[in-house]
């Protein structure tokens, strides 16, 4: 796939798909024309990327993830994540007690803020 390609499909730019080659993030092979081109997985390759990306990792540390394997070196992002769910369900038990005198529409906001953090959450962790 070309890069146009790859970010249509992948919802990044291609400016970001460019900077994570260069950050040697992509494998990338070039064609006889010295158009990029990727291979299929690189979408899922990019889909872990995103979410590493939302757990505030760095481009190094995300390097490492995946040149670790699918599951060497992520113990202790999954002890972090695991740390992190324990937090959220705290404060989703706090924040349900205090909202018991919130409006409607009030509660809706936070609890989608949390069903967010926690979606991505969980994506990291079944990518693992």
């Amino acid at each position: 796939m070309r890069i146009g390609q790859v970010a249509k499909l992948s919802g990044l730019s291609t400016r970001t798909i460019d900077y994570y080659t260069s950050q040697k993030l992509l494998p990338v092979t070039r064609s006889a024309s010295n158009y990029r081109l990727y291979k299929e997985d690189v979408l899922q390759t990019l889909e872990r990327i995103k979410i590493l990306k939302n757990q505030r990792m760095s481009i190094e540390e995300i390097r490492k993830v995946l040149e670790s394997g699918e599951n060497e070196g992520i113990q202790p992002i999954m002890n972090e994540v695991q740390s992190e769910i324990q937090c959220l369900h705290k404060k989703l038990t706090s924040l349900e007690e205090k909202m018991k005198d919130v409006p409607q529409e009030e509660k809706r906001k936070v609890y989608h803020t949390l069903e967010t953090k926690l979606l991505d959450v969980m994506k990291l962790l079944s990518l693992m």
